[in-house]
């Protein structure tokens, strides 16, 4: 006689299935974990491959150098309703344009230096347009000569002066000179599209001429000047 365990109601049978919805779950837990991953993986090989081919990126540095200043003469021509200054100018300099980058080049395609005293523009020169490659350091001269007519009202023409007399009994004067420039980078072959800015360079310069600021002024420091984000 066959006997039959009194809690089995047949033959041997195979365990039941799970529930469905663990299954479910279990897939959305391994796709999010396998989508995760993979996004993790391509964004390290993008920060690795970006890094080889571009570095580290430097901003441009740009200074002021071999400056002469032989003639900075200022004459009032007084009228009824405004102060009218005569300014006549020779100033000459060098302006250092160094690239740090190992794999960035720039294309300066326009460059414009303008000179201010007081806050007051005297002289604007276009420079020639230049590419500048890795690693290299370009020297633009530069040549403000002439002579400027500068009208002001009363109190402005007052200020102008006043800063002009001061500066004159020392024989170093405070000039601004501001660069715009339409720059645009290269990266390895890839070519950015123009930037547009401006460089500030804030100068203490000696008239040459002056035998007193030869002895307390023996040469124009070179100057830095400040830039911003040449290098996008």
């Amino acid at each position: 006689m066959v006997k039959i365990h009194p809690q089995s109601n047949g033959p041997n049978l195979p365990p039941p299935p799970p529930p469905q919805g663990n299954n479910f779950c279990c897939f959305l837990f391994q796709l999010c974990f396998f989508l995760v991953a993979a996004s993790f993986s391509l964004l390290l090989i993008i920060v690795v491959v970006l890094s080889i081919l571009f570095g580290t990126r430097r901003e441009v540095i740009v200074s002021v150098t071999n400056v002469s200043l032989t003639d900075f003469d200022l004459k009032p021509i007084t009228n009824t309703n405004t102060t009218t200054f005569s300014l006549s100018y020779d100033m000459s300099f060098n302006i250092n344009f160094t690239n740090p980058n190992a794999r960035i080049a720039i294309y300066y395609d326009a460059v414009r230096a303008c000179a201010y005293y007081a806050t007051t523009p005297f002289a604007v020169v276009n420079l020639a347009s230049f590419y500048q490659g890795h690693k290299t350091t370009k020297a633009l001269r530069v040549v403000f000569k002439g002579n400027k007519t500068m009208s002001f009202d009363d109190w402005d023409g007052v200020f102008f002066s006043s800063c002009y007399d001061e500066e004159k009994s020392g024989g170093v004067y405070s000039v601004t000179v501001v660069l715009n420039v339409s720059v645009r980078t290269k990266y390895g072959k890839m070519k950015y599209g123009e930037n547009h800015n401006y460089i500030y360079c804030y100068l203490r310069v000696p008239l040459s001429s002056t035998e007193e600021t030869k002895f307390f002024y023996p040469s124009f420091q070179v100057t830095p000047c400040a830039v911003v984000h040449i290098i996008t």
